[in-house]
């Protein structure tokens, strides 16, 4: 008799461990890593240099999953050329693709600029670069849906028309299905503006604070964006809200392309309060969020010296109960 029991312990604290495990566990954001003008550490569109150091930063954080928040490449005027520093940016991320880490790409207004921006988009990512092709009609690859443990990861596209806007018909229904304990949005441009741009979705003020007011009713709070190159944490409250109902947005354009300074013109709020929780300028970097349960952390890491990435910024909140 004692065997099948030895067996069945085993086979019980190898569930235990194995549920440990699914629930603490990370991702990486990170997005903007196109280049510049006239600087040494730009190649055929992606600066090789940070993105390089990035990939292998990357990759020593073992992350499950990494979340890359568009304008990847510089913006080139032909199809052939875009299609050309797409491959220069996967082979900057080869170690990212070889250990197995997922990779999760929306677009930015730099994968915008050539005649046909969706066709080699999709040509592009296939295979070991395919992504999630659960999206509405016509956005499939571009706009997805990804579920991880306990967390729903939902890519938006905003350059589906000449209006900067995402598909709020399809999340709706998304987030009336959705069954995760955290949700997490990423997309290109920002909700409220945080540095030198003032195209965001403040230029459509209606439909970015009903996309807010839609993601907060289904217990999302955390979204993250790019397209300003620099790392910027603030957060949104409705009038009358508590801390418990405020939408949270990151910006982590630091990868690689030309770093900005900040600007203390909040742009189109509506009537949200807006506070500033931290601003971090002229630092490379990327932020490892960690679950564990209901618990969420958030590190930015920023670039210190050639290769060297130390914590610059944390934020650690409990999802609330929905």
């Amino acid at each position: 008799m004692k065997a099948p029991l030895l067996v069945l312990a085993s086979l019980i604290v190898g569930t235990l461990a194995q549920s440990a495990c699914a629930d603490s566990w990370k991702f990486i954001v990170t997005g903007d890593g196109r280049s510049g003008k006239n600087r040494p550490e730009d190649h055929n569109g992606v600066n090789t240099l940070i993105m390089g150091e990035l990939s292998r930063a990357i990759v020593a954080e073992k992350p499950d999953l990494l979340l890359f928040s568009g304008d990847l490449i510089a913006g080139p005027k032909t199809d052939e050329e875009m299609e050309s520093q797409l491959t220069t940016w996967f082979e900057i991320m080869k170690p990212v693709y070889d250990a197995g880490i997922e990779v999760y790409n929306i677009r930015g207004n730099h994968e915008m600029h050539v005649p046909h921006p969706e066709a080699v988009w999709r040509k592009m990512f296939v295979g070991r670069y395919a992504l999630p092709s659960n999206g509405p009609k016509g956005e499939e690859g571009m706009s997805f849906t990804v579920s991880h443990h306990n967390a729903l990861f939902i890519g938006l596209d905003e350059f589906q028309s000449s209006k900067l806007e995402v598909n709020q018909n399809w999340l709706d229904d998304v987030l009336k299905k959705k069954t995760e304990q955290h949700v997490f949005i990423f997309s290109h441009k920002m909700a409220f503006r945080s540095g030198n741009h003032d195209d965001g979705l403040e230029v459509d003020p209606a439909s970015r604070d009903t996309l807010i007011k839609s993601l907060l009713a289904a217990g999302s709070h955390i979204a993250f964006f790019g397209h300003d190159h620099l790392y910027d944490h603030r957060v949104a409250t409705a009038p009358g809200g508590t801390p418990d109902s405020a939408f949270h947005q990151f910006v982590i354009g630091t990868a690689g392309a030309p770093l900005v300074h900040g600007s203390d013109d909040l742009g189109n709020v509506s009537d949200w309060k807006i506070d500033k929780l931290s601003h971090i300028e002229s630092k490379y970097g990327y932020a490892v969020v960690e679950i564990d349960g209901a618990k969420v952390t958030i590190t930015f890491k920023a670039r210190t010296s050639p290769g060297v990435y130390e914590t610059a910024d944390t934020f650690s909140y409990v999802q609330p109960s929905h």
